[in-house]
C-alpha cells in the first residue's frame, strides 16, 4: 500500500509539473493536515495557520516545476511551511508566548500543548522542529541561520529542561 501511495504522489507530481491544476489540488489535499499541522505547531494562531498553509501550496504550486522528484515532496513542502511560518513570525514582531493565570485541562495531552504554544517562538521553533517534526540539526540549521548547530542543541536542552519543570517532572 505504501508504494502505490508513492506511486500516485509521483504521478500527481508529474502531472502538477506539466500544468495540471486538478493534480496539484489533489497533492493539496493529501498533504494539507501535514502542512497545517507543522503551521500551527511554529505559529500557534488558528487563522494565521490557516494563511501560512494557504500560502505554502500557493509557493508550492509557483515551484513545483522546479521540484526535485528525486527528493521527499512532503519535506519540501514541510520545508515551505517552516519558512513562511518563520517569516510571519519574524513580521509580527510579537512573541505569541504566555498567556496569563492557570489553565484547568480536560487531558495531560492539552497541557502540554498548551505549554508548547506558549515558548518564546525561537524556542517553540526548535522544540517543534527537533522533537515533534524529527529534523537533524543539520536541517534545523537551514531555517535557523542566525545560530550555530552548538547552540540550537544548547537551546534544546534548556527547553526540554523548562518543559520538563514546568511539567513538574
Amino acid at each position: 500500500m505504501e508504494n502505490e501511495n508513492t506511486n500516485y504522489v509521483k504521478y500527481l507530481i508529474e502531472l502538477s509539473q506539466s500544468g495540471r491544476k486538478n493534480a496539484f489540488f489533489d497533492l493539496c489535499e493529501i498533504n494539507l493536515r501535514n502542512v497545517f499541522t507543522v503551521a500551527y505547531r511554529l505559529y500557534p494562531d488558528y487563522e494565521k495557520a490557516q494563511q501560512i498553509t494557504l500560502k505554502t501550496f500557493f509557493i508550492a504550486w509557483e515551484n513545483i516545476k522546479s521540484f526535485d522528484s528525486k527528493k521527499s515532496y512532503i519535506l519540501w513542502l514541510k520545508s515551505v511551511a517552516i519558512k513562511a511560518a518563520i517569516n510571519e513570525l519574524s513580521k509580527s514582531g510579537t512573541s505569541l508566548s504566555p498567556l496569563n493565570g492557570k489553565t484547568i485541562y480536560a487531558h495531560e495531552h492539552e497541557r502540554i500543548e498548551n505549554l508548547i504554544i506558549n515558548l518564546p517562538n525561537e524556542d517553540r521553533i526548535i522544540f517543534v522542529l527537533h522533537d515533534l517534526e524529527g529534523y537533524d540539526y543539520d536541517e534545523m540549521k537551514s531555517f535557523l541561520e542566525e545560530l550555530t548547530q552548538d547552540e540550537i542543541k544548547s537551546k534544546l536542552i534548556d527547553i526540554r529542561e523548562r518543559l520538563m519543570r514546568d511539567l513538574s517532572l
